[in-house]
């Protein structure tokens, strides 16, 4: 079945990478941010992403309800919102630098996952639609890298808007993926996105 026009609820560039290299055509509408952790836990990982990766997606339907009220624009919103997770600690994006160190040593030396909530949104102009979430969880491994590395890592300020402050994209050789998904770890989890259009009669490079 031929993919309704597919929208990204997020600003993001690595999200934006990802689904542009999968060979999908989409158009991207930014969610107003909603205001994301940086070491905080009250739900779980798990929870926290599935509420704001469906927080940004209502918040998208809701910009596209106000932009063309009369007009029925079938679209599938795409929306992600990605933390790291370790002894229990949940690490968003870094405010600064100091941020950055403080969960780059907290994480060095550790097993740790990556948590993402991926939401799928039906919408066609009324933004009440049904949305279809999914947890997906990645484990790594980051080396106990020394105070030199550590300073490298932020003076290349890679960090900044990165989950747990860091970005597998980044190619550093003292992160390994011990079990799941490369991408979940970049910010967007290709396969689980494929699984679920594929579920909903839909497969890569229809239109």
């Amino acid at each position: 079945m031929p993919l309704p026009q597919l929208t990204l609820a997020s600003g993001s560039p690595q999200r934006l990478r990802l689904l542009t290299d999968a060979g999908f055509a989409f158009d991207v509408v930014i969610p107003h941010e909603s205001a994301e952790c940086g070491i905080c836990s009250t739900g779980g990982p798990a929870a926290l992403v599935a509420e704001l990766a469906q927080r940004k997606a209502a918040d998208v339907a809701s910009q596209l309800a106000n932009r063309n009220p009369s007009e029925p624009a079938p679209r599938l919103l795409i929306a992600c919102d990605t933390v790291a997770e370790c002894g229990g600690a949940i690490l968003g994006k870094p405010k600064d630098v100091d941020h950055a160190r403080n969960m780059l040593e907290r994480l060095r030396g550790t097993t740790h996952r990556v948590y993402s909530g991926l939401c799928l949104w039906p919408y066609n102009s009324d933004p009440s639609g049904v949305p279809e979430t999914c947890i997906v969880t990645t484990e790594l491994r980051m080396d106990d890298i020394s105070d030199d590395q550590l300073d490298e890592y932020l003076a290349s300020e890679l960090w900044q808007g990165k989950a747990g402050a860091f970005g597998y994209q980044d190619r550093t050789n003292w992160l390994h993926i011990c079990q799941g998904s490369e991408s979940n770890v970049i910010g967007l989890p290709m396969e689980q996105l494929t699984e679920m259009l594929a579920a909903r009669g839909y497969t890569l490079g229809s239109t």
